[in-house]
């Protein structure tokens, strides 16, 4: 009789269908005969049940649980007969190991509420978190480190922010042609019970229904897939949302883009069969995007050594974003307001990181610049966009943040025989209550310095500099 047992342990992990089919092959019996033995299959053989299709089981052995071999089974059986489970995991990989909550579900084809014969998002999550696949880091989901092949925080957030640059060159466009209307545009928002990067209604004339005399406007839906080749597993959760949405009688007219920077020419074709518009951010929105998307993913991703080893190269960023984008760059000014920061520390400096994420006793914090001195360190807390900091805001970075990335500071001995100073810059200023609060500050143990507009001018004497002098001026306080 076939040894179950000893073949799982020697073999690994394996789906029920494929042990039925070496019980069949190899003992001569009925497949409703080698489904009764796998069912008798107990310790050390465990089994994990309800996320594979066909009511697929995964047998593994105990000895091996939550051991990489055991993950590198588990995602295998997941792309073979758990696809929806496989999305996901597949799309945090492709952002790095991370991904922040609220966008996780546009990047697969799971709904966001109830729908026939479709589990939920939030419940999948929920699974893969108990199966320690995913776990949650402060706003994001990120990847098992056993399961990430490049996990790297830095070039999530690049992404992330290169994304959010291209939805509102996006949403510019589409109203600027009077596809959608204004105001009307929805970011990382559910349509036909999808998330989906882009939603707006439209209201063009030959698109829209109407209901019983009622007009129903079409819908325009997008989706964002930025950085790295993509393969046909990359695409896949924004064709299925599609599919599903049009096997959907009722479902008002959409149109779905996909906005990209690269697709080779067999994806390209993929899309196209299923009617999908194609955006390629140089044809859509003027050459020399890809550059720029791809100067800013580098910039952000390799801040620290850039602006220390090669600063003009952030000078000329800022030069090409302003070339290519002008006038819509509000919200990506303020995400790379850190390397304005870390550009003046790195005049400076010895050391110097941006975007560090530290762990410390069970917990995270993000350093937006650390600059290492001959005898100080400095933490700088970077608030690049035109509302004033409130009272609370400084209370919660002072007990939050400041406390434990001190400890942290303190821990390492190459640091904590330095002065700390924490820095907290902040274009827009501080409210009246902020002020107050500030100036009633005096902590014995490291020193605080608050740096408004004003204040950015003064220190932008202490570098020779004249660009950054402009920038600071014309970039983060005209423009703001």
């Amino acid at each position: 009789m076939y040894d179950l047992k000893k073949i799982i342990e020697k073999e690994g992990p394996k789906l029920s269908s494929e042990l039925i089919e070496l019980i069949v092959e190899n003992d001569k019996v009925s497949k409703d005969t080698a489904r009764k033995r796998l069912s008798r299959l107990k310790d050390p053989i465990s089994k994990i049940k309800g996320l594979f299709s066909d009511n697929q089981i995964f047998f593994y052995h105990k000895k091996i649980y939550k051991k990489p071999e055991f993950y590198d089974a588990l995602i295998e059986a997941f792309e073979l007969s758990g696809k929806k489970y496989f999305a996901i995991i597949n799309s945090v990989q492709y952002h790095y190991g991370f991904i922040n909550k609220d966008r996780l579900a546009a990047f697969s084809f799971s709904p966001i509420k109830d729908l026939k014969g479709h589990k939920r998002i939030d419940t999948m999550i929920r699974e893969l978190i108990d199966l320690e696949v995913i776990c949650e880091d402060g706003t994001n989901y990120k990847l098992n480190s056993k399961i990430c092949s490049k996990e790297n925080y830095q070039h999530s957030k690049s992404l992330e922010i290169v994304e959010d640059f291209l939805i509102n060159q996006f949403n510019d466009w589409a109203r600027g042609i009077g596809l959608t209307s204004y105001g009307s545009a929805k970011y990382y928002y559910e349509f036909g019970k999808f998330s989906w990067a882009y939603v707006s209604p439209s209201y063009v004339s030959t698109l829209v229904k109407y209901n019983k005399g009622k007009l129903v406007p079409a819908f325009v839906v997008a989706d964002f897939l930025i950085g790295n080749k993509k393969n046909e597993v990359d695409i896949d959760f924004f064709l299925k949302k599609i599919e599903v949405l049009r096997s959907i009688t009722t479902m008002p007219t959409f149109l779905p883009f996909f906005v990209t920077d690269y697709l080779d020419l067999n994806i390209f074709k993929k899309l196209k069969e299923r009617g999908v518009i194609i955006a390629l951010v140089d044809r859509m929105f003027g050459r020399g995007y890809k550059e720029l998307i791809e100067a800013l993913i580098n910039s952000i991703t390799n801040a620290g050594a850039i602006l220390k080893n090669d600063p003009e190269a952030y000078l000329k960023l800022i030069d090409s974003i302003n070339k290519l984008a002008i006038g819509k760059t509000n919200n990506l000014k303020g995400d790379l307001f850190e390397l304005a920061v870390g550009y003046y520390h790195g005049q400076k400096c010895k050391g110097l990181n941006v975007g560090k994420i530290i762990n410390f006793q069970g917990e995270q914090r993000e350093i937006d610049v650390l600059a290492v001195y001959e005898s100080k360190i400095i933490i700088a807390e970077c608030k690049g966009y035109k509302s004033k900091i409130s009272k609370e805001e400084i209370e919660k970075w002072v007990s939050e943040k400041i406390n434990l990335i001190r400890q942290w500071l303190n821990s390492i001995d190459v640091y904590a025989q330095k002065e700390f100073v924490f820095e907290h810059w902040s274009t827009g200023g501080y409210t009246d209550e902020a002020i107050e609060y500030i100036c009633k500050l005096q902590p014995k143990k490291y020193k605080l310095d608050f740096i408004d507009s004003e204040k950015m001018l003064e220190k932008s004497k202490e570098i020779e500099s004249k660009k950054f002098k402009q920038i600071l001026k014309e970039y983060y306080m005209t423009a703001l």
